[in-house]
């Protein structure tokens, strides 16, 4: 047992987990970088593309209850580390071939693996939290994943050039990065103290959530639909003819890094304005970004190779300044999402709302990327972010809608439980 005051031995294992997350998800944006070429499907066919693609967050979203059910009856550590070795395993074996049987078979069982390691790491992060630091500690794990990606982002574009003749041997390099890390997480991340119940069921786990909760989840399903449609950039890049993708390695980093600062900085405000407020300064950012995305796309995509910084801008004009500014904003969405369900949550059942959380987030990647390569088909990049627009809005003002109906609600109860006295 690990020996200390409890406040350093649960920063000690928040720093192991984040350090975890990043190692896992170093394979991840590798793999999402190299996949559009790996794949060798034709440019006009995105949507068997996107397809296959949303074969991981499906298969996450199928799972996600059930692992949320077995992390709090069998423990966070113990899936944790059962879904880093499945991830190398799996890995390995879509190095071997690029098969599209084979791939999208393994690749949808890394969805099972995922749903084991994003469900028990929040579980881990809200048993060592408590609602006055648990925003700003959600945003630490989502800076950390989004570092991870940065970083396999990076790695996935070297790969491209140093692998050129057989990107399989990238998923080999993948593997074993995600083996080593397995095996880190096994001998250095301890069990945290919590609470398990002895037995689950939909019903229990349901009756867990209030009505605010229900809330929100329309404008979580669809910032995961968004989500879903920013996978798919890669392939738009593709298809708009960027052959080297190198050229945009540095905006990515700086958006990623935006991303996950915004992140802690909004995880940390919604701990002292509340979860709320935050969410709303969110929404309006990410909605901001949706309709400025396809302009500044398609500005960026005809900058030419090796453009000087001053003269790219230059092309890109002030929307790029626009477009960031919206962009930090929207990155207060996650965090304070993250921690408002940790909140909620009973204790005995948090893995099980984590599942929820991941089931929601899944299953709006999946919707989001087989949307995305529709929409190419169709209408191209506008056609693509704008009906995102669409979506994130209507699902937005829906749940704007429930939180008024619940906050009515909430009203009239109060009325009825302490009626104010009438004078005789």
């Amino acid at each position: 047992m690990v020996k200390g005051p409890s406040w350093l031995v649960k920063l000690g294992t928040l720093s192991l987990l984040y350090v975890s997350v990043f190692l896992t998800r170093i394979g991840f944006g590798s793999i999402l970088v190299i996949f559009p070429y790996y794949l060798n499907i034709p440019l006009t066919n995105s949507s068997l593309a996107g397809i296959i693609i949303a074969l991981y967050p499906a298969v996450e979203g199928f799972s996600a209850l059930p692992v949320g059910t077995f992390v709090d009856l069998r423990g966070r550590r113990k899936a944790f580390v059962a879904g880093m070795t499945m991830i190398s395993i799996l890995t390995l074996l879509i190095g071997v071939s690029n098969n599209l049987v084979l791939v999208g078979g393994a690749h949808a069982l890394e969805g099972l693996a995922a749903a084991m390691v994003t469900v028990a790491s929040l579980t881990m992060i809200t048993d060592l939290t408590v609602k006055e630091n648990r925003g700003a500690s959600m945003g630490g794990f989502d800076l950390a994943n989004l570092g991870g990606y940065g970083t396999g982002i990076v790695l996935g574009l070297g790969f491209l050039h140093i692998f050129a003749e057989n990107l399989g041997y990238s998923f080999l390099v993948v593997a074993a990065v995600m083996g080593a890390s397995a095996i880190f997480v096994y001998f250095a991340l301890h069990e945290p103290v919590h609470s398990s119940m002895e037995r689950g069921s939909l019903r229990g786990i349901y009756e867990t959530f209030t009505g605010d909760v229900i809330g929100i989840l329309p404008i979580w399903f669809s910032l995961t639909i968004v989500l879903g449609f920013f996978l798919f950039l890669p392939r738009l890049v593709k298809n708009a003819g960027v052959t080297d993708l190198a050229q945009s390695a540095p905006l990515i980093l700086l958006a990623l890094l935006v991303l996950g600062v915004g992140s802690v900085i909004f995880g940390r405000l919604s701990d002292k304005i509340g979860r709320m407020k935050t969410m709303l300064i969110g929404a309006l950012g990410e909605l901001g970004f949706l309709l400025v995305l396809p302009d500044l796309f398609q500005r960026l995509v005809v900058i030419p190779p090796n453009t000087p910084w001053i003269d790219s801008y230059n092309m890109v004009g002030p929307i790029i300044i626009v477009g960031g500014i919206l962009f930090f904003l929207g990155s207060g969405l996650i965090p304070s999402i993250l921690a408002y369900i940790g909140d909620k949550a009973a204790k005995e059942f948090r893995g099980s709302a984590m599942g929820l959380y991941s089931l929601i987030l899944s299953g709006g990647i999946a919707v989001g990327t087989v949307l995305a390569g529709i929409s190419d088909d169709l209408g191209g990049v506008q056609a693509v972010f704008y009906s995102a627009a669409v979506i994130f809005g209507g699902l937005g003002l829906t749940s704007a809608w429930l939180l008024r109906k619940q906050q009515g609600l909430a009203k009239h109860a109060v009325d009825r439980k302490d009626p104010v006295s009438k004078p005789i």
